[in-house]
């Protein structure tokens, strides 16, 4: 849980020090007041990158080159905890006290799931958003993840670099290692993704799928066909990858075909697809709890939580913020459903937010 956050230098945030409680937790305020980037702040810390750009150089304030995010953190299983990530030119990072090597560490300390603008990309953009999905399941469901996947990649490339030379037996002998790690990749895939539509079934997701036309189903696509090993459709594929310069079959091109009542969620209205989104990061954090040690629970972030929906979805998402009883940094523009919510949750914190400066209601 997230006891305290200071950032400076991120976008149009003031310097901020704020404590969220542990449950429900609004900001409110204008567009372009600053609510996005204290959620961003928030996803740049947990997971290492921004869900607004692919570049953290953009994080940074206008005019600075560097920026820095930091909290305290509590849970059962580690105690205390203190975080950091720093940019200037490049990322670092920094667990009680101390710098260490990459990211992961972090990630699995402070788990985060969100909904955000960009998150329907995740129904109806390219493929490498759902990988994206899968993979961040996969990391948090085998410990072995993270060294699988660097060493299907490595294999990987190296068998691309060998297709671009038109080098065929270099290519063949990349293919045994890539399919070898290639095969147990897409076993934890799939392992996710079956986990992941136990999840959108259960009782804890009803209040999302409240008001859809049909249940949400999630089917995963390997990348190569289901009746041939990963090896044999290397050898297979060879010839025409060697003419492209590239591999065609693989993990590379693996995704999820996600369909409510029948269609695919192409078709569905936004409020529908809002829904959708809802239940599927919901879904996620609940296979990161099951496979969590102690079962640490996710932040929750919600960028503009009532935007796209009716009230019947609001309703929806806020009564299972409250049944998860997970921690939740939500933003709104609307202030009167944020004090309605506010009195009728109990421990719910209000924020304001103006002009980049962040304030508990109250103070």
């Amino acid at each position: 849980m997230l006891t305290e956050l200071w950032s400076q230098g991120v976008r149009n945030l003031a310097e901020m020090r704020l404590r969220p409680g542990p449950g429900l937790n609004l900001f409110v305020g204008a567009n372009g007041s600053g609510k996005t980037s204290l959620l961003e702040s928030c996803h740049v810390l947990g997971l290492g990158r921004s869900f607004r750009t692919h570049r953290l150089a953009r994080v940074a304030c206008t005019g600075r080159s560097e920026f820095a995010v930091a909290a305290d953190l509590q849970d059962l299983h580690h105690g205390r905890s203190r975080i950091a990530v720093e940019w200037a030119g490049q990322r670092r990072s920094r667990l009680n006290g101390q710098w260490i090597e990459g990211h992961w560490e972090i990630v699995r300390r402070f788990p985060v799931v969100a909904v955000h603008a960009g998150s329907f990309d995740l129904l109806t953009g390219a493929p490498e958003e759902r990988r994206r999905l899968l993979d961040w399941g996969g990391f948090y469901g085998d410990a072995g993840f993270a060294s699988t996947w660097q060493g299907w990649r490595r294999a990987h490339e190296q068998r691309n670099a060998a297709l671009r030379q038109r080098d065929d037996n270099a290519a063949a002998r990349f293919e045994r290692v890539a399919a070898e790690f290639g095969t147990l990749l897409s076993g934890m895939r799939e392992q996710f993704a079956r986990r992941l539509s136990e999840c959108l079934r259960s009782e804890e997701t009803a209040a999302l799928r409240r008001g859809l036309d049909g249940e949400i189903v999630v089917g995963y696509r390997q990348g190569w066909p289901e009746d041939e090993s990963l090896r044999d459709a290397y050898g297979r594929s060879r010839a025409s990858d060697l003419e492209r310069g590239f591999g065609q079959l693989g993990p590379q091109k693996a995704d999820l075909e996600i369909r409510v009542g029948g269609r695919s969620i192409r078709e569905a209205s936004r409020g529908e697809q809002k829904r959708v989104l809802n239940a599927l990061v919901i879904s996620q954090g609940l296979v990161q709890v099951e496979c969590s040690p102690g079962g640490l629970t996710p932040l929750l972030l919600l960028d503009d939580a009532v935007a796209e929906m009716d009230e019947s979805g609001v309703g929806g998402i806020m009564e299972a913020v409250s049944a998860l009883g997970w921690q939740c940094l939500a933003t709104t523009v609307d202030q009167e459903w944020a004090t309605g919510v506010a009195g009728s949750q109990s421990g719910t914190k209000m924020f304001h937010v103006k002009h980049g400066e962040v304030k508990e209601s109250g103070d």
